[in-house]
């Protein structure tokens, strides 16, 4: 298969999988938010499994489309994870509770890595939607890990999914009011990756809602140039059209003179 081939496919690939990649998200939220009854929360498990095999379809399609496998291999290697990481879980190695948040945590992050490419790739990497898309994708993977960890660590401060969203936003945007803060090695490396992230994000945010505005007070400035600009050009016709006509008539006169 050539080039163009995954190129294309990835293109018309692109939508579908942003909507895999949000609802692997909300499924792995969901307990977290909301008060979810035994059998609700199987059948979610049961979605997200479901979800998994249309992200194993896709490498494996996208694998077979690919001139050549090993850059295609080392350019994909979070979509890699996302398949291979949920089936680590029965491994014995991952039977403790921690190791097994862990696991899924890694899991999360790539699917949210997942879905940032696909969104630049339906969106202008400058637009501002994927800067607010990028942010609270942060925001939300960060609270629901963060408070993943965090839930009846001793000592912990952030005992609810509302006090990891206030965190995350406070992290992010970098504020930092101190209210509340990990406590746990886990949720200490959330808290450093969400910082590292939430910088690029929002300076990424700023820089776009910068274009936003002044990218559209420019447009009209320029609007109105082009406008000036063919006034211009009308006037200067017209002027050379009057003295074309003009020179005409004096020509004319003049041929008609005394001999």
């Amino acid at each position: 298969m050539t080039r163009p081939t995954l190129e294309r496919y990835e293109g018309l690939t692109a939508l579908p999988m942003l909507v895999c990649c949000i609802g692997f998200i909300a499924v792995w939220l969901a307990p977290f938010a909301f008060p979810l009854t035994p059998a609700v929360q199987g059948e979610l498990e049961g979605l997200s499994w479901v979800l998994w095999s249309f992200f194993a379809l896709d490498y494996g399609i996208r694998f077979a489309f690919a001139p050549v496998k090993t850059t295609f291999l080392k350019r994909n290697v979070l979509d890699l994870l996302i398949v291979l990481l949920p089936l680590l879980a029965p491994l014995r190695v991952f039977s403790g509770l921690r190791a097994l948040r862990v696991l899924r945590a890694l899991t999360l992050l790539s699917v949210a890595a997942r879905a940032q490419k696909s969104s630049r790739n339906i969106l202008n990497p400058q637009n501002v939607t994927v800067a607010v898309f990028l942010v609270a994708t942060l925001a939300l993977v960060g609270a629901g890990l963060e408070f993943q960890f965090e839930k009846g660590a001793p000592h912990a401060n952030i005992r609810s999914f509302g006090d990891s969203i206030w965190w995350a936003m406070t992290t992010i945007s970098t504020v930092g009011y101190g209210d509340k803060y990990p406590t746990t090695v886990e949720g200490r490396a959330i808290a450093l990756l969400l910082i590292l992230a939430g910088v690029g994000a929002t300076g990424l945010l700023s820089a776009g809602l910068t274009t936003f505005f002044v990218g559209g007070r420019q447009e009209q400035e320029n609007t109105a140039i082009l406008s000036r600009l063919d006034r211009i050009e009308a006037l200067l016709a017209a002027s050379t059209t009057n003295s074309v006509e003009g020179s005409g008539a004096d020509a004319g006169a003049a041929g008609e003179g005394p001999h």
